[in-house]
C-alpha cells in the first residue's frame, strides 16, 4: 500500500479538511478505543498541537497528535483506521515522528494511555509502544476516569 506521511502544524480552523478527516477517524474508533468526548476535544487541541498523518488516496489511515511540554514531545493521541491495523502504518508513522523530533533537538517522547487493567484492549497499545522502545515510567490513578500509564522513550 502506498501512503504519504504529512505534517500539519497546528491546523487552526475547526473546519479544516484535515481536522474533519481526523474527526471522522476518531468517530469510527469511538467506543472501541476512544470515549465520546475525544473527537470534540481533539478538534480544539489541534489549534495548539501538531499532527502527523499517514494518508493514502486522500484518506487518513493513521495519525499522531503531539505537542511539546517541559522540553520533551508529548503524544496526545494516536489512532489507526481498523482496516489498516497490523499493516505497519502506525509503526512507520511513529518512526517518522521519532526522526522528526530528533532533528528538532528533542531527546524524550512521552505518551499517555489507558491502563490495560481497566480496559484490556489497551494492552495492544502498551505493547505497540514497548515494541518501539518506550518504557512504562509511571501510573497515575487520578488522571482520566480509569487512570493513566505514562510511557517514555529516550532518543539517542
Amino acid at each position: 500500500m502506498d501512503f504519504s506521511i504529512n505534517l500539519y502544524e497546528r491546523p487552526t480552523r475547526i473546519g479544516d479538511p484535515i481536522t474533519q478527516k481526523i474527526n471522522q477517524l476518531i468517530n469510527s474508533l469511538t467506543g472501541i478505543w476512544f470515549t465520546e468526548d475525544v473527537a470534540e476535544d481533539t478538534c480544539k487541541d489541534l489549534m495548539f498541537q501538531d499532527l502527523l498523518c499517514a494518508e493514502s488516496d486522500g484518506q487518513v489511515t493513521s495519525f499522531i497528535v503531539f505537542t511539546s511540554a517541559e522540553g520533551s514531545i508529548s503524544i496526545s493521541l494516536m489512532g489507526t483506521d481498523p482496516r489498516y491495523h497490523r499493516k505497519g502504518i502506525g509503526s512507520k508513522l511513529l518512526l517518522h515522528l521519532l526522526e522528526h523530533v530528533k532533528k528538532m533537538g528533542f531527546n524524550k517522547i512521552v505518551a499517555l494511555t489507558v491502563p490495560p487493567s481497566s480496559k484490556p484492549v489497551y494492552q495492544q497499545t502498551v505493547q505497540f509502544y514497548e515494541k518501539h522502545g518506550f518504557k512504562i515510567e509511571k501510573e497515575y490513578t487520578e488522571l482520566w476516569q480509569s487512570g493513566t500509564i505514562q510511557l517514555v522513550k529516550i532518543l539517542n
